[in-house]
């Protein structure tokens, strides 16, 4: 079939538009190292969003599962209680002994870590096949094309995608990025929606379905103080000038009847996934 447009090549020159995402790709140990503290304080109280992808994902008892940029565990940890294998694989080590911990703390064992970019893991050497493959937001890949087509043949039955749809922050947030980052910068931040993937999936003859839901995150704090020093941790590390972010959740965070202050941002999100043909 002709193309018009090749989206992996769009994806490409998007991608190399910013040096803050060609850094993170480079060396996303080193981004994610000094993050592991602040995303999982970031993802402490967060339980919707999760609940929502673990009820898209058809997990079967007894089979195994690669959890693709595992992070901290938000996935992975809850896979454990229905899997009998899960294979956590991150580039950050920073962010693989949180998981560790979350694992102990649920009394998990059937998991093992892979400290590894998963553009340099080898399928077959570093990692053996899995039933189930999951990448939840952790397509930031230069060569999204050569990603995919890894994942698919790490796959025995199914890959799972989660990515987002639409813009990557809603108007709050990117009104927030703006007054920190400035207007230039924010639109060099973040990545091109869930289209990009479900297009270089059909162009190499894969046709995934597709799912549009609201996912909704939920973040708890003692105080808008709080929260300020949670986002710039996690956002920008060594941020001296809090107010714009002060501002902003002074703006958006509700008090509860036990004196903590949450907020709640909904996501437009894609679950994207296919089965494999010869599964």
């Amino acid at each position: 079939m002709h193309r018009i447009i090749d989206w992996n090549e769009l994806w490409k020159a998007i991608y190399a538009s910013s040096p803050d995402r060609v850094e993170k790709g480079h060396d996303p140990a080193a981004h994610w190292n000094k993050r592991a503290a602040a995303y999982r304080r970031a993802t402490r109280d967060e339980k919707r969003a999760t609940e929502q992808e673990l009820a898209i994902l058809d997990l079967a008892a007894g089979e195994t599962v690669l959890d693709v940029g595992a992070g901290t565990g938000r996935l992975a940890v809850p896979i454990a209680r229905t899997a009998a294998h899960v294979t956590a694989l991150d580039p950050s080590e920073g962010m693989l002994a949180v998981l560790r911990e979350q694992m102990a703390a649920a009394g998990r064992t059937n998991y093992s870590t892979i400290t590894l970019r998963w553009e340099d893991t080898v399928i077959g050497r570093d990692v053996e096949p899995h039933d189930v493959v999951v990448a939840a937001f952790s397509l930031g890949f230069y060569d999204l094309d050569a990603a995919l087509e890894k994942l698919d043949a790490a796959a025995r039955r199914v890959v799972y995608l989660f990515w987002h749809a639409g813009e990557w922050r809603d108007p709050d947030e990117m009104a927030l990025y703006r007054a920190v980052f400035g207007e230039e910068a924010t639109m060099r931040k973040g990545y091109p929606d869930y289209i990009y993937p479900v297009n270089i999936l059909h162009d190499a003859g894969i046709y995934p379905n597709v799912r549009i839901y609201r996912a909704a995150w939920d973040a708890v704090y003692d105080s808008v103080e709080d929260a300020a020093g949670a986002w710039a941790a996690m956002h920008n590390p060594g941020m001296e000038d809090l107010s714009p972010v002060r501002d902003y959740f002074a703006r958006v965070l509700r008090t509860t009847g036990s004196g903590k202050y949450v907020e709640t941002t909904v996501r437009p999100t894609a679950a994207v996934w296919w089965e494999k043909v010869d599964g």
